[in-house]
């Protein structure tokens, strides 16, 4: 099946950014005095939202204010971190690449805010492959990720049969397919359980050569 238009998730797809955010998470929740089991703060956590995100790492949380205030402290901090532990995934900066080369349509759609994405595809050199970011918060408030895919689609005039959603959980794929397009699973990216993600995508991929192998 070939495609047009890609619509890519961006921390688990594109980059690597499990280090960067960890640390930024254990300052966070030390800079509000919080103590937690430090071993949470593992792959399987990322990929939600950032309150999700907090209450996968300390489940006993319940207080809704402290969660609050944790999702700012992070924010300021990740939103000022040079993030130098970040990196792209082998094989997908000439991917991109290819496919800016073909006048595709790329886009993203991430949980990430605006801010921290904006500043990482500017600082792996990135940004001039996509023809569109979308983040959490791009409208101000927070949107799904079925709602980022809905209105690249209306906005860019897709047709959806062209088009295709690539992600490393299977959020992305619910997403892509509550949207009507297609959805491709990659294994390379965060959580060690794929089951969710394999069952919800129309195919799944372990490396870049295998979605060179798609277009195609």
């Amino acid at each position: 099946m070939k495609f047009d238009n890609y619509i890519f998730d961006f921390d688990g797809t594109i980059i690597n950014s499990q280090k960067d955010v960890f640390l930024c998470f254990k300052r966070a929740f030390e800079a509000v005095d919080y103590k937690i089991d430090e071993t949470r703060l593992n792959p399987d956590v990322i990929g939600p939202p950032l309150k999700e995100i907090i209450k996968l790492i300390a489940p006993e949380l319940k207080d809704d204010a402290l969660i609050n205030k944790i999702c700012d402290v992070f924010r300021n901090i990740y939103d000022n971190d040079p993030n130098d532990n970040t990196f792209i995934y082998d094989g997908v900066f000439e991917f991109l690449k290819t496919l800016k080369s073909e006048n595709k349509k790329i886009f993203i759609a991430t949980f990430k805010p605006m801010v921290p994405t904006i500043m990482l595809v500017k600082k792996l050199a990135i940004e001039s492959f996509f023809d569109d970011i979308y983040g959490i918060d791009k409208f101000g408030e927070h949107i799904t990720k079925e709602e980022m895919i809905l209105d690249i689609v209306s906005k860019y005039k897709l047709e959806k049969s062209k088009t295709v959603m690539i992600g490393d959980a299977a959020t992305d794929m619910l997403a892509g397919k509550k949207a009507g397009i297609s959805t491709i699973g990659v294994l390379w990216g965060y959580g060690s359980d794929k089951t969710d993600l394999i069952e919800n995508s129309d195919k799944v991929i372990n490396s870049i050569k295998e979605l060179e192998e798609v277009k195609l």
